[in-house]
């Protein structure tokens, strides 16, 4: 016996909540096409290396390059002496937020991309945006592990109990990129745009979150009068990334008590992601069936 799907734009209903109620399941349906995940999770990361002489090992060496660079220019030359503090909190706040920019930014593209694939009808569009997050999660845990062990060589950080909660954080950042991913996935389908105008606010994304200033130098300026107050309340609480980047920092052994509370700031950061795959998923899978017509 076989099934035929039917869809009918002059009689299916209407409206955003309505496609709120699946998203229970997508879970299972991520589980479901498990394999077509992998598969483009396994081009993604061998497309990166193809050809190249080292191969795989480029994805090491670029983390350790970068941190050699912060650690001369922020430990050494621009440090009151060879303090590679600064240099640790800068690269650990910089995978972060690469990870997060680069995955959303990759996002902005998957459905007109892979246009071949969401004009099949039975095609889950939906899942797309699965395996750019997993590929931004392989590439932060390889910068993490070369923070993680030069920051306690060199005695900056500290690990302890908290970094076993480090994959309750990336599952955190995982559900924060696939809910804005599928989000920016949608808006681009309808306003092609939508890429280059993500770039342009995630840079400023990035100079609003503690990626390269810390939180008590903001307090300075607010209590010298230079800050108005409201303005770093709005920062801290506002920014979806400033909770994720402390949760990481801390997993990871940060030790500087301006960082916050781990827990604290994890929660936020659930929050966040809760709201962004809210959002996203019930926005996606409301429009995707216009996208066969517009890609």
């Amino acid at each position: 016996m076989t099934f035929a799907r039917h869809y009918d734009t002059a009689t299916e209903p209407r409206g955003v909540l309505r496609h709120l109620l699946p998203l229970a399941g997508y879970p299972a349906l991520v589980w479901h096409n498990r394999y077509m995940v992998y598969n483009f999770l396994r081009r993604d990361l061998l497309g990166r290396v193809h050809g190249s002489f080292l191969g795989v090992y480029w994805l090491l060496l670029q983390p350790l390059f970068l941190f050699a660079i912060y650690f001369f220019v922020f430990g050494l030359v621009f440090g009151a002496g060879p303090d590679p503090s600064y240099a640790l909190y800068l690269f650990s706040g910089v995978i972060v937020f690469h990870a997060l920019i680069e995955a959303t930014t990759q996002s902005c593209a998957v459905v007109v991309d892979n246009g071949n694939l969401v004009k099949k009808v039975a095609f889950p569009s939906e899942v797309l945006p699965i395996h750019i997050a997993s590929v931004s999660l392989v590439t932060y845990l390889v910068g993490a592990v070369v923070c993680l062990v030069c920051g306690w060589a060199l005695g900056v950080l500290q690990p302890g109990w908290l970094l076993l909660a480090l994959p309750l954080v990336l599952a955190v950042q995982f559900v924060f990129t696939v809910g804005f991913g599928l989000f920016l996935a949608n808006l681009n389908v309808f306003v092609r745009d939508t890429t280059q105008l993500w770039r342009i606010v995630a840079m400023t994304w990035q100079f609003l979150s503690p990626v390269f200033w810390r939180p008590e130098l903001l307090l300075d300026k607010v209590v010298a009068g230079k800050l108005p107050s409201f303005a770093f309340t709005l920062l801290e609480t506002g920014n979806p990334a400033y909770p994720l980047i402390m949760a990481h920092r801390l997993a990871l052994g940060g030790v500087d008590p301006q960082l916050g509370d781990f827990w604290s700031h994890l929660g936020v950061a659930a929050a966040w992601a809760a709201a962004f795959l809210v959002v996203g998923y019930s926005m996606f899978t409301s429009s995707k069936h216009k996208f066969a017509d517009l890609i």
